[in-house]
């Protein structure tokens, strides 16, 4: 009986360190050639988590098998510090040569939404609380909707936002905007939903911030409980339509990559910033594409867990200011608030010219 025990355990344990290393394969394989990978993509921590505890369970066996997932993790040590940092700073950075830079999904201000103590009030003035003491130059919002956002421009106007561009969607498109106290020069949208640049002016230097919120998985109450069916292995028709939206965003992020961000950054010669919810992991395909050509702050200067969004789905880091190699970033900061579901991230950049 011992024996079969642990052909079972060696057997799952393989399983589990293929499904890590596999995880990590997003960034190389186009999800319209091998879609399976980018989904293996969104389980790479919890992948990472149960090597590791087989790790500890054949060494309390005392039993060579540990070394299956050592060597699983070994492999693609590289992806640790896409998710936990250690040794960044937070401290606010100032100069001429610098720009701050905030990125935030607000969810409209209203928290979670299963927060009856937040309000679109209350949260829209803990914004401006926030603002008053990050004191940004740049500020992209996504998500920005509700019956106060006009008076959330004006505040912010009054605090020397004066400059603001951004898509204000329709029906059922949220909007995306960014506020600035630099002047602008033109911005550009680049779809009618959720994608714009602009380009600043930080003295005499030139700077493009690309503001975006790639496509939405948009999941309903529904899928959340399909989510908490698959966690203990239940599968029934509703998990088929949940993959299938999986499958689909995922494959709808690829197309915004290669058509509307990846000639954005090559016809780009001033230094870029894209900032913005990518709704999608440090695993998957589109950040593993764009940091192949983009840096990302958390990996310069962060500390800690980089999680982002806080929903009922499983944390991720799925917001992401990324920036081209003619800036450094020189500080990192993830706030953590009650305003939405997701938090607000702010950098220090400085021009490298």
């Amino acid at each position: 009986m011992k024996g079969l025990f642990r052909i079972i355990l060696l057997i799952v344990n393989l399983l589990l360190a293929v499904a890590l290393i596999v995880s990590t394969l997003a960034g190389s394989i186009e999800p319209s050639r091998m879609v399976v990978v980018s989904i293996l993509s969104y389980g790479y921590v919890l992948f990472l988590i149960a090597n590791v505890l087989f790790i500890i369970v054949w060494l309390c066996l005392s039993r060579w098998e540990f070394l299956i997932s050592v060597i699983a993790i070994a492999v693609r040590m590289s992806f640790l510090p896409l998710f936990f940092q250690v040794g960044g700073t937070a401290e606010h950075v100032q100069g001429d040569d610098i720009v701050r830079v905030m990125t935030f999904n607000t969810h409209g201000f209203n928290g979670l939404d299963n927060d009856t103590l937040m309000t679109r009030d209350s949260g829209a003035v803990m914004f401006l609380k926030l603002v008053d003491e990050e004191e940004p130059d740049i500020i992209c919002l996504q998500e920005y909707s509700g019956l106060r956002k006009n008076w959330v421009r004006d505040s912010l106007a009054a605090r020397g936002y004066t400059h603001h561009f951004g898509v204000h969607g329709e029906e059922r498109m949220t909007p995306s905007i960014l506020f600035t106290r630099l002047p602008v020069t033109q911005g550009q949208l680049m779809d009618k939903k959720t994608k714009f640049y602009v380009d600043l002016k930080k003295g005499n230097r030139a700077l493009r911030v690309c503001c975006v919120h790639l496509d939405s998985y948009e999941l309903t109450s529904d899928d959340y409980e399909s989510l908490e069916r698959l966690s203990h292995a239940q599968t029934d028709s509703s998990t088929h339509k949940l993959l299938h939206k999986f499958i689909e965003t995922t494959r709808q992020h690829e197309r915004e990559w290669k058509t509307e961000l990846l000639p954005l950054i090559e016809s780009t010669t001033t230094p870029i910033v894209i900032a913005g919810d990518y709704n999608d992991t440090p695993a998957s395909y589109i950040y593993q594409q764009a940091t192949r050509l983009l840096k990302d702050p958390y990996v310069e200067q962060g500390r800690g867990f980089g999680t982002t969004y806080h929903g009922p789905f499983p944390a991720f880091r799925i917001d992401y200011i990324l920036h081209s190699s003619n800036l450094e970033a020189l500080s990192y900061k993830r706030i953590s608030t009650p305003i939405s579901d997701h938090y607000p991230i702010v950098t220090d950049l400085r021009f490298m010219d």
